[in-house]
């Protein structure tokens, strides 16, 4: 129970950072707007719920899952990156166990959000 304690505090905290730089940002960063509604790939990623959830990843598969030392996670297909992640769920041993660790720490839901998240950055 304390390593799932210390993720849901470390992204608390990575939550409220983020909502607190996203309240300095200048409105020119948010996109444009069109009818009343901001409408960029870059606001809806920077809102993306799964954002937070995937922080965890940027340390190996790079910032937004693009240009880590890793794998890119960016641009493939959420079914994909899902099943894979519930693959890994599944591994406790050789150098697939470190990304066990990471998969079980995560509700389907979550797995999914993140997946989710990655499949839509370009």
């Amino acid at each position: 129970m304390k390593i799932a304690k210390s993720l849901l505090l470390g992204v608390l905290a990575t939550a409220a950072m983020g909502l607190s730089s996203m309240e300095r940002m200048p409105s020119s960063a948010a996109g444009t707007t069109v009818g009343g509604t901001t409408s960029t790939t870059a606001t809806m990623i920077a809102q993306h719920p799964g954002k937070i959830l995937a922080g965890n990843c940027f340390q190996c598969h790079g910032t937004n899952g693009k240009n880590g030392p890793w794998d890119s996670l960016a641009g493939k297909s959420a079914s994909e990156i899902y099943a894979e992640l519930k693959d890994l769920q599944t591994k406790t041993t050789g150098d697939e166990a470190i990304m066990g660790v990471h998969a079980r720490s995560y509700t389907d839901e979550q797995l999914r959000q993140i997946a989710d998240f990655f499949s839509k950055v370009r």
